[in-house]
C-alpha cells in the first residue's frame, strides 16, 4: 500500500442500509482514504452472500461488515466473512454498544468495531488505519512464527519459555518429544522440569543458571541429564537468556532451546575409553620392554664372557700355529732353499716365505691388517700380499698359475673391500700403511 497525500485503499461496506453505506463513503472522502490501484475506493454489498462474492471478484484491502444483514446476523457473519477472506481484515459495523458482543466479535477474528451513529470521519479513518497496521504486523508475526518454527524443527531444538516469578513455562512439542512425551502430558510448570532433572546434575545446572539471574553473565548454558519417559536418561544441552527484566532489575521472562545430545556424548564416551585403554596397553608394553631390555643385558654379559673366553681360546690357538710355524715350517723353507738352484723357483719359495711371516705376523697380533685379511678369500690374501712386496700382476698371475685378467679381477675386489674408491689410491702404498 503507497503512501500519498491520500491513503490509498479499498473498502468493501457489507451494509444493507444505504443511508449508513452513504455515512461511510462520505466519510471516506473526509477521511482521505484514496483509490488502491485500479479498484473503487468503496464496494457496497448488501448481504452477506453479495459481499462474500464482491470480494471473490475483487479483493478488498478491508472489510466493514454489519452485524445485523437479511441473510446473516451474529458473530457466524464475522466467521463467515473472515473464511472467504482469511488475512483481510474486518471493523464490524453494530448498532450496539456492547462491550460483550466487541469482545466477542474480536475474538472470531474481527479487527475492531465501530458503533453505528457513534464514529465520525476522523475515528473511521484512525480505524481503517489502524487495523490495516495490525493486520501487517499480524501478517508478519505469523511469518517470523513459521521461520521460527522452521529453524527449531530443522535443527532440532526443543524450546521453551519461562514466565518468573510464577514458574509457568511453555515448552514446544519437541521439547516434550524428546522426553517421549506428548506436549499434553508435560504440565507447563517449572516443576514439571525440575522433576526430570537428574539429581546428581543440579550443581553444574545452578553454576550456570543463577548467575545468569543475576545479570552477571550473558547466556545460561549447561548440559545435564533428563529422565525419559522408558526409563533411560537422556543428555540434553540446554540454552537460554532472560529476555525481559523489571525496573527493580529481576528477572521476568527467559526463553532458551533445548538439545538431545546423547549420541555425542556416547562417542565422548568411547572416544575416553578408547583413549584409556591406548594407555593401559602402552603402559604394559613400556613394561614389557623394561623386561625385555632387562633379559637383553642378562643375555649380553653371558655374550661379553663367551665372547672373551673365545678371544682366549684363539689366542691359545695363534699362539700354537706360530709354534709350530717357527719349529717346524721355517726350518723345511730354509733347507729347500739351500737345496734350489732355479732363480724363478727360489724367487716363489722367497713370496712364500714371506706370505708365512706375514700370515705368523696377523696370528700372532690381532690388529686392524687382520681384521682386514678376514675379509678377503684366501686367493685375495695371497694377490694383496705380493701387491704389498711389490710384485707386478704378471709376476703374480705366473706365481698362482692365473692369467693377468684374473688377477687385476682380484685387485678391484680387494680395492673394493678396502673402500678405494678413487683410481689416485695406490693400493701397495695402502697396504704397505697397514700394520703387521
Amino acid at each position: 500500500m503507497s503512501e500519498s497525500s491520500q491513503q490509498a485503499v479499498s473498502i468493501l461496506v457489507v451494509e444493507d442500509d444505504p443511508g449508513d453505506f452513504g455515512l461511510v463513503r462520505a466519510y471516506m472522502r473526509l477521511a482521505e482514504l484514496g483509490i488502491s490501484g485500479d479498484k473503487k475506493p468503496v464496494a457496497w454489498a448488501k448481504t452477506l452472500a453479495e459481499g462474500i462474492s464482491a470480494a471473490k471478484s475483487d479483493k478488498p484491502d478491508i472489510v466493514l461488515l454489519d452485524l445485523s444483514l437479511p441473510d446473516s446476523t451474529g458473530l457466524g457473519t464475522v466467521q463467515a466473512m473472515r473464511a472467504a477472506l482469511p488475512g483481510v481484515p474486518i471493523v464490524v459495523l453494530t448498532g450496539y454498544d456492547n462491550n460483550a458482543l466487541a469482545t466477542a466479535a474480536l475474538q472470531s477474528g474481527a479487527q475492531d468495531y465501530l458503533v453505528k451513529g457513534q464514529f465520525d470521519h476522523d475515528a473511521l479513518g484512525r480505524t481503517v488505519r489502524h487495523a490495516l497496521v495490525r493486520s501487517i504486523l499480524e501478517l508478519q508475526l505469523k511469518e517470523s512464527v513459521q521461520r521460527l518454527e522452521l529453524a527449531l524443527s530443522g535443527g532440532d531444538l526443543g524450546a521453551w519459555d519461562w514466565h518468573l516469578p510464577g514458574d509457568n513455562v511453555t515448552f514446544n512439542e519437541r521439547w516434550c518429544e524428546m522426553l517421549g512425551y506428548t506436549l499434553n502430558e508435560i504440565e507447563p510448570v517449572v516443576s514439571s522440569w525440575k522433576k526430570l532433572v537428574h539429581p546428581d546434575d543440579w550443581t553444574v545446572i545452578n553454576a550456570a543458571l543463577e548467575p545468569h539471574l543475576k545479570n552477571e553473565s550473558q547466556m545460561y548454558e549447561a548440559e545435564y541429564r533428563m529422565r525419559h519417559k522408558d526409563g533411560r536418561w537422556v543428555w540434553v544441552l540446554d540454552r537460554g537468556k532472560v529476555v525481559e527484566w523489571n525496573d527493580d532489575g529481576q528477572p521476568l521472562r527467559m526463553a532458551g532451546t533445548c538439545l538431545d545430545i546423547t549420541r555425542q556424548k556416547q562417542a565422548e564416551q568411547i572416544l575416553l575409553d578408547s583413549r584409556n585403554h591406548l594407555k593401559e596397553q602402552v603402559g604394559k608394553m613400556a613394561s614389557q620392554l623394561k623386561e625385555l631390555r632387562d633379559e637383553f643385558e642378562d643375555v649380553n654379559t653371558t655374550l661379553r664372557v663367551l665372547l672373551n673366553n673365545r678371544d682366549k681360546d684363539k689366542s691359545a690357538a695363534q699362539d700354537a700355529m706360530v709354534r709350530e710355524m717357527s719349529q717346524e715350517v721355517a726350518p723345511f723353507l730354509l733347507k729347500l732353499k739351500k737345496s734350489i738352484r732355479d732363480h724363478k723357483q727360489a724367487r716363489l719359495l722367497d713370496v712364500i716365505e714371506n706370505n708365512l711371516q706375514q700370515l705368523a705376523s696377523s696370528y700372532g697380533n690381532t690388529n686392524a691388517c687382520t681384521l682386514l685379511f678376514w675379509q678377503l678369500t684366501p686367493v685375495e690374501i695371497q694377490v694383496a700380499s705380493m701387491i704389498k712386496q711389490g710384485l707386478s700382476t704378471k709376476d703374480i698371475a705366473t706365481a698362482l698359475s692365473l692369467s693377468p685378467e684374473t688377477i687385476n679381477v682380484h685387485r678391484k675386489h680387494i680395492r673394493k673391500k678396502l673402500g678405494l674408491s678413487s683410481k689416485a689410491d695406490n693400493l701397495r702404498s695402502h697396504l704397505t700403511s697397514l700394520p703387521g
